[in-house]
């Protein structure tokens, strides 16, 4: 597709739809003239349409930003009219556009300004020039922060941290850090004195007490200057423009109370539609059981999911009660009293038909949670909620089973990649639960959707190691990134596959995602988003 895309006028109005393999579909002509005209059109194309068939087209139509038609080029071409924008892909693949259903995405918002980010980045040397160019567009003494997104085994050139010496000669005049998860932290002599810190000791530090889970987020960014309303603005309109060019039409933007502010992005709604759907929980933070019965209060007299198809509250979570807060290899059983106030929120969110998104990194957890939702739907029934359990990195073969007889979801996250995971993703795909992708971004994992799906297909990291053997068809995951996301968010009749009738968001690629070598999913990358029929991002 050229840098500019080709409009062609074309004539009246045709009427088969032909789907991929012969299976031809009448499009009625009364239900043409009932409709509104054929705005925008795809061509010589190969739409991937991930229906249930996962049938293919060479080209669609877009009316009133939804998808009006699907079909041949010519059956296409023939809907038509001198007003219609045609665009010609030249033979690229359309995808329905990717839904990330774990996302941080107001903690990112808030100094986007600052990072420099190394997500999806496998070369040290490519990291490191990075650093140097966001130093050498920087105000001098102004902070560089690199907000997580990366892991130092990444680099395939080169794997490990940072040292003092590679960090002052790429920023010499700015306080930089790097943090790396919650776990630890990387910084250059200017940014270590700024907090007290011996540069003798070198760049790498535990990050505790200096990049912290909780607001401020430690002592290294409480150095840097509060964002300006305005700066905050701008940051919101790039992070968004950045994620519609990594292939992403949709978010579920998680957070507790601290974590979770949505004003911003509420108020830029409401004067038009966003280049980005986006999902929000509840924002509240259970700690103990008074503020527990704080947050059955607020749940109550809120109303869930009030998305409107741009931008609204959806669920609870991730974490609903928070005490209950596992991490890989945590040991079970939970303490009683933990699981009992859980409970509490669990039947107030079931009482008010609230979807729930929970952690759950261990298998004990799923169990310890999975006894009690069963008691729960047997008294006040779940199983139409969809309540989701996330991150699920060792979930058992009989905790699959029962998760999906109360009719949850799984959410599968890129941040698996990162660290030491015997996930049994194919043993998932096969047991025919829901189960969607998303990445965890933005502290502790990637924000990339292609980097996730090339490690749920090749099993490899990005610097080629073999991190997941049980991997899945290029097919199950493109529809856990898209279709089965829409699902988990009660819209399949809207969202995640490109059929007459579904709000036109979409991807053209710049390589075919079913024919590129595995190991290259990764680096797939769209040379056109859309969003409800709109470019929200053209390379």
């Amino acid at each position: 597709m050229n840098d500019a895309a080709l409009l062609r006028p074309a004539g009246a109005a045709g009427a088969l739809l032909r789907r991929a393999g012969g299976v031809a579909a009448l499009l009625l002509a009364a239900a043409a003239c009932a409709q509104p005209s054929i705005d925008t059109v795809l061509i010589d194309a190969r739409v991937l349409s991930v229906d249930a068939q996962f049938s293919e087209f060479e080209a669609l139509a877009i009316a009133a930003g939804r998808i009006s038609a699907l079909g041949t080029t010519a059956e296409i071409l023939a809907l038509a009219d001198a007003a219609t924008r045609v665009i010609d892909v030249e033979g690229r693949t359309v995808i329905p556009g990717l839904i990330d259903n774990h996302f941080h995405f107001a903690r990112a918002v808030q100094r986007w300004h600052l990072q420099a980010r190394l997500d999806g980045v496998d070369s040290r040397a490519t990291a490191l020039d990075i650093l140097r160019d966001k130093a050498a567009r920087a105000a001098p003494g102004e902070w560089i922060i690199v907000q997580g997104g990366w892991a130092p085994h990444q680099f395939a050139d080169r794997p490990g941290g940072f040292t003092l010496a590679e960090l002052d000669a790429v920023a010499p005049g700015n306080p930089l850090f790097l943090q790396q998860g919650y776990s630890t932290v990387f910084a250059n002599t200017l940014a270590l004195q700024a907090v007290g810190l011996s540069p003798g000791d070198g760049a790498r530090r535990a990050a505790a007490g200096l990049a912290t889970f909780q607001p401020p987020y430690g002592a290294l960014i409480e150095q840097i200057p509060p964002t300006s309303p305005a700066q905050l603005e701008r940051n919101l309109t790039d992070f968004m423009a950045t994620l519609n060019a990594a292939g992403l039409t949709g978010v579920y933007a998680l957070g507790r109370g601290p974590e979770g502010e949505s004003e911003i992005i509420a108020a830029r709604a409401a004067g038009g539609d966003l280049p980005l759907r986006i999902w929000h929980t509840l924002a509240f933070e259970a700690t103990d059981p008074a503020a527990a019965s704080a947050a059955i209060e607020l749940i109550e007299a809120s109303r869930p999911n009030t998305f409107d198809e741009n931008f609204g509250l959806f669920g609870l979570g991730e974490h609903v009660y928070l005490p209950f807060f596992d991490l890989p290899g945590q040991a079970g059983p939970w303490p009683q009293e933990i699981i009992d106030q859980y409970m509490r929120l669990a039947r107030a969110a079931a009482r008010g038909g609230w979807h729930i998104h929970e952690h759950t990194m261990s298998n004990h957890s799923v169990g310890d949670l999975l006894d009690r939702f069963e008691v729960l739907n047997a008294q006040l029934p779940i199983d139409h909620l969809r309540w989701t359990l996330a991150h699920v990195y060792d979930i058992s073969s009989e905790n699959i089973a029962r998760a999906r007889r109360l009719g949850m979801t799984l959410a599968v996250h890129g941040v698996a990649m990162y660290s030491p995971t015997f996930m049994p993703l194919q043993e998932i795909e096969s047991s025919g639960i829901v189960w969607g992708l998303g990445t965890d971004a933005t502290v502790v994992s990637h924000y990339q959707p292609f980097v996730t799906l090339g490690w749920a297909v090749s099993g490899l990291d990005l610097a080629g190691n073999r991190v997941l053997d049980s991997t899945v068809s290029r097919e199950a995951a493109l529809i856990a990134h898209t279709r089965s996301n829409a699902w988990l968010f009660f819209r399949e009749d809207d969202l995640g596959t490109l059929e007459p009738g579904k709000l036109a968001d979409l991807l053209v690629l710049d390589r075919d995602y079913m024919s590129v070598p595995a190991a290259e999913i990764r680096n797939i990358v769209p040379v056109m988003t859309m969003v409800g029929g709109r470019i929200v991002y053209e390379r």
